[in-house]
């Protein structure tokens, strides 16, 4: 049988075929070696699962965002710390010494003020004469915000501060100010003025409206937006709000014990003894509680008022040699 030869067609396309081209080789595109893939995809599902679920929760639940990171973050750490440890060679803190004595107190203590002259100042006032009377307590609500300052003493003994008073105090606290502790002060031992406890602007406003629900009802129906006139507007209508429901006193006089009483479980009552303090026990003392603002009360019945946060800023700068 006689194969015919292969025609010169068929012949440059076999030689074709045998050209060998060479090999065109991509950059990979894909991640870096070791990029934990699946602990970001696992910690973006979470946040965006909790910011859903924030939606859902009442009004107060997750209210700041760095919750909800924080919440988010737990999950992955076991992938988080074996990256983490590859590229930290060394993590060193020396010993920090601080004696709370010895700190320049302005770094410890938090912006304070008292409102003693307010409280002179409303001796004996009935709810009638509180709409022209009430500019005290409008004025130093006013240097109180502008000084943002965070604790606020108010001197319960003898009986000066009358409960509706009180209560709208409370109230502008805590919705046009920074405050966020009230030290409550009556009479004890030798002193006038000694440490009772503390409480949040709106603790004692809620409690005091769970004693007295006209108070919360004549602040629901009263606009209250324009400062300068809140106090005429709010004691104007709990005065008809009163007369209208036949109470004749909406607005007794009120002693500490009364006002710890009203305040129930709502009083923090703790406070740490002043000779604990001197150490570096009563540095552990106070960033161990559970507190952020902590009474050191002295063996002569004096006070003083110690921020946790700026405890361990101090300590952070010691540490750091900032």
């Amino acid at each position: 049988m006689t194969t015919a030869a292969p025609t010169e067609a068929e012949t440059a396309l076999r030689d074709a075929r045998a050209v060998r081209l060479p090999s065109l080789r991509l950059p990979a595109l894909g991640l870096p070696a070791g990029y934990p893939l699946a602990a970001v995809a696992a910690f973006l599902a979470l946040v965006a699962s909790l910011v859903a679920l924030r939606a859902e929760l009442p009004e107060d639940a997750l209210r700041d965002l760095h919750w909800v990171l924080a919440l988010a973050v737990v999950p992955i750490l076991p992938w988080l710390l074996p990256l983490a440890a590859r590229h930290v060679s060394e993590v060193r803190a020396g010993p920090v010494e601080l004696a709370l004595r010895d700190v320049d107190p302005s770094r410890l203590v938090p912006e304070i003020r008292d409102v003693d002259d307010i409280e002179l100042g409303l001796v004996g006032a009935s709810v009638a004469d509180m709409p022209t009377r009430s500019r005290d307590i409008l004025e130093r609500v006013k240097e109180i915000e502008a000084g943002r300052t965070e604790v606020v003493v108010l001197n319960l003994g003898g009986s000066r501060w009358r409960l509706a008073s009180l209560y709208f105090l409370a109230f502008l606290l805590e919705s046009r100010t920074m405050v966020r502790r009230l030290v409550l002060e009556g009479a004890g031992g030798p002193r006038e003025r000694a440490f009772v406890g503390m409480c949040s602007p709106r603790a004692l406003r809620r409690s005091l409206e769970r004693e007295h629900p006209l108070y919360r009802a004549v602040r629901k129906a009263t606009p209250l937006i324009e400062l300068d006139e809140s106090g005429k507007a709010f004691f104007h209508a709990l005065a008809a709000e009163s007369a209208r429901a036949g109470i004749a006193d909406p607005s007794p006089a009120v002693d500490t014990s009364r006002v710890v009483q009203i305040l129930g479980p709502a009083v923090e009552p703790e406070w740490m003894d002043g000779r604990e303090a001197g150490g570096l026990p009563g540095v552990r003392r106070v960033l161990a509680s559970e507190r952020r603002y902590v009474a050191v009360v002295d063996p002569d019945g004096s006070y003083r008022v110690i921020d946790r946060l700026r405890v361990a800023l101090e300590i952070a700068r010691r540490a750091t040699g900032a």
